[in-house]
């Protein structure tokens, strides 16, 4: 499979008023990385998110347009933009891009001496946020650090680097589907050795984010009590999967979260394509050729 320098990762829940503003500038901001992917991961959206996503990504080379069947949460929809990727290394970004793009050369960079690279907006000044937010990311920061210790200033920032390998084993075992995908995938690069860099980033608060606080918090601390075990466990042999080389899991092991059948739109770009696909298995690609180059380092 020919790979790319990076794969940029955007999960998206109808956003189709947003995305003819955020994705020309994310594009515009890639051709620094020629040859860069760009992969819209529409979460089953209820408007044409996927239409204009797929418009807007044609006349990209390495674009490509992926529909859920049904609103899954940010945590599956990322799952399936990684599993999709080619980038040596791998990024994901919110839809509205309140994390500024042209801070991704600096979040790259830091691949260079880490496995993980979170953009943070706790560290440096350059975020500007309405004080109940700021208390909000006070509130979860502090209770993620009481259930697991992970010593990061900013754990939700929708703006993270991982180099490819570690990408592919983390998110092929991650299992949370909400907005608490981000602790537990940092918990188990944790437990697993891998170091973490926070890179500050700017970030603008855009209006109208699908995160609300009555709604998401109690999955968000089931997720932390899941990330709380993996650390816990950190002790013990890291494993891909059971009875799977390549990490996957098969049969009633799978969970209904994993997107089955989910649609590859072909990007119309002047010449004939190939009529979309759809499965019945969870959309993943194997793991098997990366696992064996991710082995965990020593903290930082």
């Amino acid at each position: 499979m020919r790979r790319v320098p990076v794969s940029v990762v955007v999960p998206a829940f109808n956003e189709a008023r947003r995305l003819p503003f955020s994705l020309p500038a994310l594009v515009a901001a890639l051709r620094e990385f020629p040859g860069a992917e760009v992969i819209v991961v529409d979460d089953g959206s209820a408007d044409d998110t996927a239409g204009i996503a797929t418009r807007l990504l044609r006349d990209l080379p390495a674009g490509q347009v992926i529909r859920l069947p049904w609103n899954s949460g940010k945590g599956t929809a990322i799952r399936a933009g990684v599993a999709a990727a080619t980038g040596e290394a791998i990024v994901f970004t919110d839809a509205d891009l309140a994390s500024d793009v042209n801070d991704l050369p600096l979040l790259l960079a830091a691949l260079s001496d880490a496995e993980v690279a979170i953009g943070s907006r706790r560290v440096g000044a350059g975020a500007s946020r309405p004080y109940i937010r700021q208390l909000g990311s006070w509130a979860f920061n502090h209770l993620t650090r009481s259930f697991t210790a992970i010593d990061l200033a900013d754990t939700q920032c929708g703006f993270k680097a991982f180099r490819r390998a570690e990408a592919k084993l983390l998110f092929s075992l991650s299992r949370a589907s909400g907005f608490g995908f981000d602790v537990e995938v940092l918990a188990m690069a944790t437990a697993m050795g891998y170091r973490i860099v926070e890179v500050p980033v700017r970030w603008s608060e855009e209006p109208g984010g699908t995160f609300s606080v009555i709604r998401h918090t109690p999955s968000m601390i089931v997720d932390l009590a899941r990330a709380r075990r993996y650390l816990h466990q950190a002790g013990r042999p890291v494993t891909l999967g059971a009875g799977q080389p390549d990490g996957t899991r098969s049969g009633a092991a799978r969970r209904s979260d994993d997107a089955a059948g989910a649609d590859v739109i072909p990007l119309d770009r002047g010449h004939p394509q190939p009529a979309p696909t759809s499965s019945g298995s969870p959309l993943r690609s194997s793991a098997a050729e990366d696992a064996a180059h991710a082995r965990p380092s020593s903290s930082a």
